[in-house]
């Protein structure tokens, strides 16, 4: 029997008449049989002609010769389908006896490789003739084709071991698997074996080892192979000018378009897309103008590839009118990809006005690219229209890509809807790594820790190697004391996988740190083999927040000791950490570091030299350093009007509250404790009561406990005791310690005893410590009421005081 492939389709009937017409019916037209056939769509117009001949050759009963056979696989593989018609003329071909034929088995494989069957390929191959490279080519590009990049080096290896030598066609292809896969070391392998058995390799496989490994990202080597190669084409200055900006190095790409003039090779289409990705970056508008002015001096101009990146590179810049001005030049009414470049650059600046272009579109009658539904899926933050838009993609049939299936989700997610988040996540029919770490993301950053480690091992199971990006995400969700197994799971993985941890361990000290267990982040801190900056900065910033003030000092004054620049974020957490230890001596250093190191104008590093100054009672000083700040944020006004108010300069305070109010500053719960501090501080009662009953209407805070009991301060230090008390009664929370004791020192104050014992009571049934008894004993001696001073003084004996500590 006739070879059988796998997955075949069934033959029509009549191409097997047609193919099996012979000598006993030799006046039988072909011809005529093949127009029994249903007729063919457009794009296989011209396969009946190109077999019409083949098929009237065997009617005549003359025996087709292989390159008959080689040339008739060939149009059915151009015409991109007509399986089983190919499959019949393989057959006819093994009736012929030519069916283990180098040709034809070339033919058949390189037809089931492109059309996507590699089994079937590969069985045709088995069955063939395998000495000619041609055919092993077939099948190591028909694998490098269908992402099967093992199968493709496996070939390859098969091949080496056997009789039959590759040729340049075959160690391009193997180079494209490693290139895909990104096995650097067998690509290093397999240009090791191209410089023993051809050390003067043309330029075809020079390209494909620029391409390896700049794609592996080793670009030194590939710049080695470049310089290396006699003669460079187009392609080869392409390649090399591509994997710079793979590399995120415009400078380097610039450099080599500029030395690719000078040798006098022009630029294609590929090489102005390459050189005008590395130009879209803010740093580079010279640099995007004049690679403009370059293709306007060409033919390229006219090729709508090139205008779609020219679009993109103005959009990524910020030059919306000039990116709009070539839109609108490119007569863009049926071109959808230009539309979509522009729309998804837009979308970046300005969501409204993508939206406007969007519908434009759907206006004209044309619908975006995938690109496009992913640009504006990550901008949009509205889950209505975040809806609608999803709908659309469905009918335009992206929503199970990669692309539009991970923006969606990381939409819905940031719209705090998870479950549709998670929904649009199972419906993709492929995921890769970057989907998956979105998913994990959403889930930790909306506190669903449990889901965010079932789905992070579920990427791991689907053969997924978490790098440093997912890493980081998840070990996000173990900073807290209760996730900190979890977060030992991931150290111990990381450990399995990768043999060391040193390319993550700022993450795993920040960890470590969050969970309350600072000893195993300086465990891992002192193991670092390389300590950088970053790592510093997460072992002072896990001892900040662990309140180590002196083994952060220390670690931070190694730190400047070794020679690392101070940024602002780590020289923000030392000063607010010397203002909690009340260290002049090491904050007035940094202030003249933060001023030499030109970070003063850090926002966060001027609101903590406010803070600290405050802290240290340096009033004069906290305000130059505020008034130096160009734009204050909420935490550098916060700073200052605590300031003003903890050292009895009220008036000021309030001064500086409504200044904020006037610059448009809104205020949150904190610095309205301070103001209300402030007013009580200074007997201002109607000023404070009316800030108080604002803070809903004016200011939208709703008030809490701390700001109940500045109002109780300021009513009892005025001798108000039935207002304060009814302030209390009306809290919509239950008082707290801090409520009663207010109340009681008011009443000491004011001698007001049947207040005082009610409050006692109060304390009575909340448990407090000796502190308000001490109070209210000290208001019945006042009063002259020995008998439950004495009665107190019993009760107090249980009760023990907390030692007090001083640090002058």
């Amino acid at each position: 029997m006739p070879p059988r492939l796998l997955h075949s389709p069934p033959l029509a009937p009549a191409h097997l008449r047609a193919l099996s017409a012979s000598a006993s019916a030799p006046r039988t037209d072909a011809r005529h049989l093949f127009g029994e056939m249903p007729r063919p769509p457009d794009r296989l117009a011209r396969l009946p002609c190109e077999l019409a001949s083949f098929a009237r050759a065997r009617a005549a009963g003359y025996a087709p010769s292989q390159f008959a056979y080689c040339n008739a696989l060939a149009a059915c593989a151009r015409a991109g389908a007509g399986h089983a018609l190919a499959e019949q003329v393989y057959c006819a071909a093994w009736k012929d006896g030519l069916s283990g034929n180098a040709y034809v088995c070339t033919g058949m494989v390189d037809l089931l490789a492109k059309s996507g069957r590699l089994r079937d390929a590969l069985r045709a191959f088995e069955d063939g003739d395998q000495s000619s490279a041609v055919c092993w080519n077939a099948v190591i590009s028909g694998a490098v084709r269908s992402g099967e990049d093992g199968i493709a080096v496996e070939m390859f290896r098969r091949m080496v071991w056997g009789s039959c030598e590759p040729d340049s066609f075959t160690y391009s292809g193997t180079l494209s698997a490693c290139t895909a896969g990104a096995e650097l070391g067998i690509g290093q392998a397999v240009h090791g074996l191209v410089i023993r058995r051809d050390p003067e390799y043309d330029v075809f496989i020079g390209t494909a080892l620029v391409n390896m490994y700049a794609k592996c990202g080793d670009m030194g080597a590939a710049m080695r192979e470049f310089w290396r190669m006699p003669v460079r084409n187009v392609v080869s200055w392409t390649t090399a000018i591509a994997g710079f900006v793979q590399e995120d190095e415009p400078a380097s790409a610039m450099l080599l378009l500029k030395e690719m003039a000078q040798n006098g090779v022009g630029i294609n289409k590929y090489t102005a897309t390459s050189i005008l990705l590395a130009c879209s970056q803010m740093s580079m508008v010279r640099e995007a103008s004049q690679i403009h002015g370059m293709i306007m001096k060409t033919e390229l101009y006219l090729d709508y590839v090139v205008k779609e990146a020219l679009i993109s590179t103005y959009t990524n810049i910020g030059s919306i009118e000039l990116s709009e001005k070539l839109f609108e030049e490119a007569g863009t009414v049926s071109n959808r990809s230009i539309w979509s470049a522009f729309i998804s650059g837009v979308s970046n600046h300005s969501f409204l006005k993508s939206v406007q272009l969007l519908k434009r579109m759907f206006h004209q009658g044309l619908r975006p690219n995938d690109k496009c539904y992913a640009s504006i899926f990550s901008s949009v933050n509205s889950i209505e229209f975040g809806r609608q838009l999803h709908s659309s993609a469905i009918k335009d049939g992206f929503i199970h890509g990669i692309l539009v299936g991970s923006a969606l989700s990381t939409m819905y997610s940031r719209c705090d809807n998870m479950q549709d988040s998670y929904n649009v996540f199972k419906e993709m029919q492929e995921r890769d790594g970057i989907s998956w770490t979105s998913m994990v993301a959403g889930f930790a950053t909306h506190g669903h820790s449990f889901e965010a480690f079932v789905t992070f091992k579920n990427m791991i199971l689907d053969g997924f190697k978490p790098d440093h990006v997912s890493l980081t995400v998840i070990l996000s969700a173990c900073n807290r004391p209760e996730g900190l197994l979890k977060g030992k799971e991931v150290h111990g993985h990381v450990l399995r996988v990768y043999g060391e941890t040193s390319f993550i361990n700022d993450c795993f000290i920040s960890m470590y740190s969050k969970c309350q267990v600072v000893q195993a982040a300086r465990r891992i801190f002192d193991a670092t083999p390389c300590k950088d900056q970053v790592v510093f900065s997460s072992m002072i910033s896990g001892y900040a927040t662990n309140d180590y003030s002196e083994e952060a000092i220390s670690l931070f004054q190694l730190m400047v000791a070794t020679g690392f620049r101070i940024d602002g974020s780590i020289c923000s957490s030392i000063l607010s950490l010397c203002a909690d230890i009340a260290r002049p001596f090491y904050f007035k250093p940094l202030h003249g570091y933060a001023i030499k190191e030109g970070i003063l104008s850090d926002l966060s590093v001027g609101s903590s030299l406010v803070k600290v100054y405050s802290r240290s009672g340096n009033m004069d000083d906290s305000r130059k350093v505020f008034d130096e700040i160009s734009v204050p944020d909420l935490v550098a006004w916060t700073a200052i009007i605590d300031g003003y108010s903890q050292h009895g300069s009220s008036l000021n305070a309030l001064e500086m509250f409504d200044l904020m109010i006037c610059l448009g500053v809104r205020p949150d719960t904190v610095v309205l404790v301070s103001v209300l501090s402030a007013c009580s501080r200074n007997g201002l009662v109607e000023q404070g009561l009316n800030y108080f009953n604002s803070m809903r209407t004016a200011y939208g805070v709703e008030p809490e406990l701390r700001h109940y009991c500045c109002i109780v301060d300021l009513l009892g230090r005025s001798g108000r005791l039935a207002e304060a008390k009814k302030i209390v009664d009306s809290m919509p929370m239950k008082p707290d310690f801090m409520i009663w004791s207010t109340l009681l020192a008011a009443c000491r104050v004011h001698d007001d005893t049947v207040l005082g014992r009610f409050v006692e009571n109060k304390i009575r049934e909340g448990n407090y410590d000796s502190g308000s008894f001490a109070t209210l004993s000290n208001i019945l001696a006042n009063s002259g009421d020995w008998e439950e001073v004495a009665r107190i003084r019993k009760t107090m004996k249980g009760v023990n005081k907390d030692p007090g500590w001083s640090m002058v």
